[in-house]
């Protein structure tokens, strides 16, 4: 590998906001050829571009060139990802993956927009009621990508059985069941939910996630709250143009400005181009996303 592209590995990995908007200003085309070159690092710009940028660009990509960008977002901004592309489309990209995170985005994505099921991290460590404290804590070493402060235990036909969060799960004792230490019951909200409804959920107000059951009342995943954030963000950039903050994101795009031609540097080579066009602080900036 050529300087260039370890120097835009660099770039993508430790500044993936600053490298979303450069990327995002490239033809889609473009966008994917990086997303080729280096496709872990380019995954996390990926997950701080607008939803349709990065969609047009994964759909440029073949199954296993996707994989690996796949797996280094969210899975909860895998799957809106995917929604934007069709079902086809999505199919296509997710045959690439590995099962265990093949077949849990594709139960979410069989719910609607707008629905807590299409809200969902699909893949959040669920742990059964059976075992021990000591057991569940292998598994959370285990199941590390899946983890979220809380810790969810199913019953025996997959149903929610009770809750309890880290700190709770290391300072119990290693022998006891883990049925002996979980809270029930649990708040939950059907997959069905709309996505209205959700954000009013009145256990916001005392967890920063919620699970979530399907039509046979198993447990299918849990919405973050940081998502439902970075959805109103995508509303509110949507109806007001801009949004405020991108003055200062400006500033630090030009900071890093001489990096982000490295990016575009990346396309051209790997598209056989004789060079990218120069970025300039003239060029239109992409919007901005917080997540």
């Amino acid at each position: 590998m050529n300087l260039e592209t370890e120097l835009a590995r660099a770039f993508l990995e430790e500044h993936p906001r600053e490298a979303a908007r450069t990327l995002e200003r490239m033809p889609a085309a473009e966008r994917a050829e990086v997303v080729r070159a280096v496709p872990a690092e380019a995954g996390s710009a990926l997950g701080e571009m607008t939803a349709s940028s990065a969609a047009e660009c994964l759909a440029m990509l073949g199954a296993d060139e996707a994989a690996p960008a796949l797996n280094r977002l969210a899975p909860d901004v895998a799957v809106t990802l995917l929604r934007r592309m069709g079902p086809e489309a999505a199919e296509q990209l997710i045959t690439g993956m590995p099962a265990s995170s093949r077949d849990p985005l594709r139960r979410a994505l069989r719910y609607p927009e707008g629905t807590a099921g299409a809200l969902m991290d699909p893949l959040v460590l669920a742990i059964p009621d059976d075992i021990s404290v000591a057991e569940a804590r292998v598994r959370l070493r285990r199941e590390a990508r899946g983890l979220l402060y809380y810790i969810y235990v199913v019953d025996g036909r997959g149903a929610l059985a009770g809750v309890l969060d880290i700190p709770e799960l290391m300072r119990a004792r290693a022998r006891d069941p883990i049925s002996s230490v979980m809270h029930a019951p649990v708040e939950h909200v059907p997959a069905w939910t709309p996505a209205a409804a959700v954000s009013a959920h009145p256990g916001w107000r005392s967890f920063h996630a919620l699970p979530v059951s399907d039509e046979a009342d198993r447990f299918a995943g849990a919405i973050r709250y940081q998502t439902l954030r970075r959805l109103e963000h995508e509303a509110g950039a949507r109806g007001a143009g801009a949004p405020a903050g991108v003055t200062v994101a400006a500033l630090g795009e030009l900071f890093h400005l001489g990096f982000a031609g490295l990016v575009e540097g990346v396309a051209g080579a790997a598209s056989g181009a004789s060079g990218a066009p120069a970025s300039t602080a003239s060029d239109e900036l992409g919007p901005g996303e917080e997540r």
